[in-house]
């Protein structure tokens, strides 16, 4: 007994020190792509870098008040509305204190510990697996190649996906006090917010279901999954309540901008579609791209690699077959049937094909899915294969868990994670090595920001700019235009399409946005874009002439006056109240546990 607090520090360290290669290992791979060696970063930077600094040029004049609108691209649009904006998110904080290039690295760096101590209680204290198994499965998640590839092209929102094992967690973790379990459900309803509110919402769905598979794998191994149903629908509403406010702004901006008339891909036939996945979750991304990209018909717009990366590890395939050998052998999984097993294992067998036949083409299907809500908007139905990652992750522990190898399991374990992150490390990486979006602009301003030598505000509109850096000038094109104060006219915001088709630059001439003509100046007012019929407006329309105090605040930075929609309203009171309640439901959690402590 005296020899039991030694062993549990000794597995302790062992674990911690794991994390620690393993982590080191993560920062020597992905370090060398933020920045490049040629101060250049992931392409879509350019949407995120510039939406970042907008952020924090909002926060140094108002805190954290919503910021609804902002001049600083397409001549005025929706901020707070736009499903993609995440000014309530961790990326968006960490750009209060650091530059957006170093935050940015930070929350893939925090995405990664958070994906492999996900990973490891999921397997610990849902499953009960063995420290080794847990190590293993958070060691899959951490060098899975979805987040990082993600990050490497600039897709900031799917960083959200590092808390899918955290809201399994919390689903699936035993409790017996009914205090308890209004607790995680809580703090699950929290982190579904966090989703909405951090740019993560076209692949929500996705999330969900890979959640609900894991979900299934623990009520085939005697979980129950009606708990999972009944703390899933609680923490749904909490999640609900947090986001409500952005959820109806989002879709009332939304409704007036649909992408229904995108074509949707898909594989020529099931096999192919089969081919495809296999590829995606296996083999390097680029090889991925070549492979599948290859099987793809009905495309409207190509998918480049980082569309492709979502693998484990070609190492995981020969240990999944010799353990469901070995399970075989030793007919250790072999259970009595039941109704309750076989819709367990039906439901189990639907969540697991739907990805299978969401990327299958086929005329009539895909007529079909394009009046499905949600779905219809997609361009792409590869992005749901991250439904597959949870579950193979946890399934390959639970394989080696019930096979049990003893000593031979830890070897096994270490030998996996080994061969994952040498492949990680050495596998081809051309297309993220010639991301071609210039960050120095962005840094420079930033720095300049932070210094007191620049003041925000957007003066004129434009195609391009040009800053100082000492007694240098820089050039700037894209979104990066609002730095030297003018507003993109073409700018990149998906929501207007790929290609600007749904957006007008109607009436906007280059120069100062208060130049009058016509009887309106030359910005627009992004609340039609939102609430048009309460303003008594269009989608696209500018400020009118006699509205150039409101349009001035709105340039500089600061709120101005607008008319929301009844819907609306009662969206942000139940936002407001719901934070009220949740804060007051920590507040006593905290006091009764410590109060609880202090009186033992």
């Amino acid at each position: 007994m005296r020899n039991l607090p030694v062993m549990f520090v000794s597995s302790r360290l062992r674990i911690a020190l794991s994390f620690s290669l393993l982590f080191a290992a993560f920062v020597l791979i992905f370090r060398p792509f933020f920045p490049l060696a040629q101060g250049t970063v992931g392409h879509d930077y350019s949407l995120a870098f510039p939406s970042l600094l907008d952020g924090y040029f909002w926060f140094r004049n108002n805190g954290l008040d919503p910021p609804w609108f902002t001049p600083a691209f397409c001549a005025g649009e929706p901020f707070f509305a736009d499903p993609q904006s995440a000014y309530y998110s961790l990326p968006q904080l960490l750009s209060f204190v650091v530059s957006p290039l170093t935050a940015v690295y930070w929350v893939l760096l925090i995405s990664a510990a958070m994906m492999f101590w996900g990973g490891y209680f999921l397997m610990r204290r849902v499953f009960n697996s063995s420290p080794a198994v847990g190590m293993l499965v958070g060691g899959l998640l951490m060098f899975n190649g979805f987040l990082p590839h993600r990050m490497l092209a600039g897709h900031l929102g799917y960083h959200g996906f590092a808390l899918v094992p955290w809201i399994a967690l919390l689903l699936l973790i035993p409790v017996r006090r009914p205090a308890a379990n209004l607790a995680v459900a809580t703090g699950a309803g929290v982190l579904l917010a966090y989703w909405v509110h951090s740019g993560f919402g076209t692949l929500i769905l996705a999330g969900g279901l890979s959640i609900l598979l894991v979900a299934l794998v623990r009520a085939l191994n005697g979980g129950s999954l009606v708990g999972f149903l009944v703390r899933g629908m609680l923490a749904g509403f909490v999640g609900i309540g947090l986001s409500a406010a952005k959820l109806w702004a989002s879709f009332s901006f939304l409704a007036n901008f649909q992408r229904t008339d995108y074509l949707l891909p898909g594989a020529a036939s099931i096999h192919d579609a089969f081919i495809m996945i296999f590829g995606a979750l296996f083999l390097p991304s680029q090889w991925a791209y070549e492979l599948g990209s290859a099987r793809l018909v009905n495309v409207q717009w190509g998918l480049a690699p980082h569309e492709w990366a979502f693998n484990f590890g070609v190492v995981v395939l020969p240990l999944a077959l010799a353990l469901v050998v070995d399970l075989a052998r030793h007919g250790t999984w072999r259970t009595s049937v039941s109704p309750r097993r076989l819709l367990l294992w039906l439901l189990l067998f639907l969540g697991l094909i739907w990805p299978v036949a969401f990327n299958v083409y086929h005329p009539a299907w895909n007529a079909f899915l394009k009046t499905v809500p949600i779905l219809s908007s997609a361009s792409s139905a590869v992005r749901w294969v991250i439904v597959y990652i949870p579950f193979i992750a946890v399934g390959v522990g639970l394989l080696l868990e019930r096979a049990r190898w003893g000593k031979a399991g830890v070897f096994v374990t270490a030998l996996c994670l080994l061969a994952t992150v040498l492949q990680t490390a050495f596998e081809p990486r051309e297309f993220y090595l010639s991301q071609g979006y210039d960050a120095r602009p962005i840094l420079i301003a930033d720095s300049q920001l932070r210094s007191g030598k620049f003041t925000p505000k957007v003066e004129t509109l434009g195609t391009s700019a040009v800053i100082r850096n000492g007694s240098s000038r820089i050039q700037l094109h894209g979104n990066d235009t609002f730095l030297g104060g003018v507003s993109q006219v073409y700018c990149y915001n998906p929501i207007f399409g790929y290609q600007l088709e749904k957006y007008s630059a109607e009436g906007l001439r280059q120069g100062s946005v208060f130049e009058e003509h016509d009887g309106f100046l030359n910005l627009k007012n992004p609340a039609c874009y939102v609430f048009p019929r309460e303003n008594n407006c269009r989608p696209g329309d500018r400020f009118r002439a006699d509205q150039l105090a409101q349009a001035k605040d709105f340039a500089e930075y600061r709120p101005y006056a607008f008319q929301i929609s009844p819907g609306q309203r009662a969206a942000n009171l139940v936002t407001q109240l719901s934070l009220a309640l949740v804060a007051l439901a920590a507040l006593g959690w905290i006091s009764r546990n410590f109060l609880r402590r202090g009186s033992v």
